[in-house]
This record gives C-alpha cells, structure tokens and sequence, in this order.
C-alpha cells in the first residue's frame, strides 16, 4: 500500500481582505479619465486633490480628453418658446442614434447664465468649436461659453467707426498659437460733404487678451455674405459677391494663423444656380445650392481644403419642399426650406429642419427611398444648430 500525503491549501475566511490591485496613476490618467464624459469627470473631481488638479487645471489632459472626445458628436439647438423670452439649449446624440429617434427626444438641456437669456434677444449663436459656444448679444458684446463646465468670459466692448452697416462674426481654432479666435468684419460708411464713402475693418480677438485687435482689410471690392464665417482646417470662410453688381463671386478664406486671405472658387456648377448657402458638414467645406426656390437642393462638399477646384465634390440633392405637397401628410403645405442640419455617415438620412410661419418643423429624409421617414412639429419662434462635442476646455 502507498501512503499519501495530503496537501495542504491555504485557507481563506470569506472575511479575510483580498490583497488591494493597484493601477499606476498614469495609467488611470491615460487610458481610463480621458475617456469618460465631463459630467463623471466633473463629480470625480471631489475624489481626491490630484484628480481635481488634472480635471480642473491641467490643459494638456483637457486637450487628451478632447483629441478622445471628438467622434461623440451632438446636435447642439438653441431656441425659444413662441412669446417667451426664456432660451432653451438642448444636446442630442448624432452618433449613437438614429436620425429619427431625435424627432421623439426632448434631448438633453444645458445650463446656462441667466443673463445670457435676458440679453440673447436678437442675436444668436455664432458657432461651436471644441465645446466653446460663442454667442452674439448684441453688435457690440460677445460672450464665450462652456455649457460642461458652466463657465462663460465675456469679450471686450467692440467699438465701431464712423456709422456701421454691416458687421459678421465668425469663431474658431487657431492650431499655430493653441488658441481661440473671434472674427468681426466691420462695414461702414463715412460721410464726407456731398457723397458717402464706403468702408471696412476686420477685428480680431484672442481668447486670453485684454482687447480687439485690428488686422488686414477684406479683399477690395468683396462683400461677405452670409450671416457668419464657417470655420474649418484653420480657417474662416464667407461666400462673397461683388459690392457693384452684388453677384456671387467666390469664397474668401481667411488664414487665422497669418491672418492672411486667400480665394476659393466655387464648385464648377453644370447650370448656374442662385441660391447658395456656405456652411460645415464632416469637418469639411460644404455648399448647398439650389437653381430656384422650387428646385432640388444640391450638397457640395471640399474634402480636401484647400487643393483646387476639383476637390469640390457633389453628395447628395434633396428634392425641394413646397406648396406642391411633398410632404404634406407629414402635417400640412406651405413648408420652405431653412438648414441641412446633418447627413448620416452612408448618405442616406437627412435630417432637416424648416420654418413655417411660427412653427419649426424636423423632418429626416431618406435619400434611397426618396420619401421622409418621419417628422416633427414644435412651437418654436425659431431655432438654431451647430454640431457640438464636449470639452474640459475653459473659456
């Protein structure tokens, strides 16, 4: 007979501790924090002292947390209620979900200052760039807002010269100094004894400075046109015409690193066109253009800024919607077309948003099938869009 001996295991109480797992802190900063939403990150700061530092202060991890931030896309709206003087600004997730499924979301409601309510009266927003809101108040007052982080700065008081007719804004990234721009184009006239003389000035402001400075002229005999600069790659965009003729000449482009200005022709049109609208979409320069009111709504796209005329390609065309009744089992006629607010990933959903007399109205058209999926009708005075991510960056 072979004798055996047992071995002996290590025995363990259910209430005996395990031995702690420990993470290096860079990996948590890396790989972990950079990941998750500002509203966790917001609330963690209260976990201890270094946590608060790096979520708080540290503008490279800020910087990270964007760079991992930047593919969860939101359709950001501000609007208001018909006879109301409240402002609401809502989020809705353009990534995660279906184009239709905004039409039956109330979406997510940012905070925002009182006082921006009480003074966004006539103005509005002027565009989104990493998380920054940049709203007009008035000709004078822009203020810069953070809605993650409830932080706004408001800009120095634009003076004007002499009696201003005209002034665009436009907002956005400078990658040569890591810093954010404000753009005014100033038009105005002079008086002068029996004639009035035209002018211009383009100001500039940089997040950080105490006041605006006055940079190099719009190119002679332009115009912008457009209610605001789109910006992209670096650069802010107007569609132009001609101060004598006031016909369509191109797109001018302004560098905001050398704050210099270039000319961008326009997409080599098979008939000519007389509405045309500049704007973003994919990050990339976009045109919507339409022959007349009652045709088909084209969309243009630059995907590669700038190279030449040929990098002008066409997307897709969206059949006009009229008084011809298109749409009108989607609740009633009489719609006129105001914004594409975005095109899904495959071309096929589009979702756009119209006016009609007091009411707004969504609808998500499908490009394949040529018919709307499915619509939406608020009791909004008006509304308007920008694509949004959230940042940690401070204002």
């Amino acid at each position: 007979m072979v004798e055996t001996t047992a071995v002996k295991r290590p025995c363990h109480s259910l209430h005996t501790p395990q031995p702690p797992t420990y993470l290096p802190y860079d990996v948590i900063e890396e790989e972990i924090l950079c990941r998750l939403p500002v509203k966790l990150l917001r609330q963690l700061c209260c976990v201890c002292k270094s946590w608060n530092t790096l979520i708080s202060k540290n503008l490279k991890f800020a910087k990270k947390h964007l760079r991992m931030s930047t593919k969860n896309r939101y359709l950001i709206t501000t609007r208001r209620w018909r006879g109301s003087k409240e402002l609401t600004i809502n989020s809705y997730p353009l990534d995660s979900i279906p184009f239709h499924s905004i039409l039956t979301s109330n979406g997510t409601q940012l905070d925002y200052p009182e006082y921006i309510s009480q003074r966004y009266l006539r103005h509005g927003l002027v565009d989104s760039c990493d998380g920054l809101l940049c709203f007009l108040i008035n000709d004078h007052l822009v203020h810069i807002y953070n809605p993650c982080l409830r932080k706004v700065k408001e800009l120095p008081y634009l003076d004007f010269p002499h009696f201003l007719t005209d002034c665009r804004y436009a907002f956005g990234y400078d990658p040569f100094i890591d810093n954010y721009k404000v753009i005014a184009v100033l038009s105005y006239v002079v008086p002068e004894k029996d004639q009035v003389c035209k002018g211009s000035e383009v100001k500039v402001y940089t997040l950080g400075t105490d006041s605006w400075k006055k940079i190099k002229d719009f190119p002679s005999s332009k115009a912008p046109h457009g209610r605001r600069g789109i910006f992209v790659n670096g650069t802010v965009n107007w569609l132009t015409y001609d101060d004598n003729s006031k016909n369509l000449t191109g797109i001018v482009s302004l560098h905001l690193g050398s704050e210099s200005y270039q000319e961008i022709p326009l997409p080599d049109y098979k008939v000519n066109f007389n509405t045309l609208t500049l704007d973003v979409m994919r990050d990339c320069l976009c045109i919507f253009s339409q022959k007349s009111v009652e045709s088909f709504i084209d969309v243009w796209l630059m995907k590669e800024y700038y190279v030449n005329k040929d990098s002008w390609v066409k997307l897709i065309s969206v059949p006009h919607i009229g008084d011809s009744g298109y749409f009108s089992h989607l609740g009633g006629s009489g719609y006129f077309f105001t914004k594409i607010l975005d095109i899904s990933e495959d071309d096929n959903q589009v979702l756009l948003v119209f006016k009609e007399l007091d009411k707004l109205k969504w609808v998500v058209y499908d490009c394949k099938n040529k018919t709307p999926v499915s619509s939406k009708i608020e009791d909004f005075c008006w509304v308007e869009s920008n694509v949004y991510v959230e940042s940690l960056i401070s204002p």
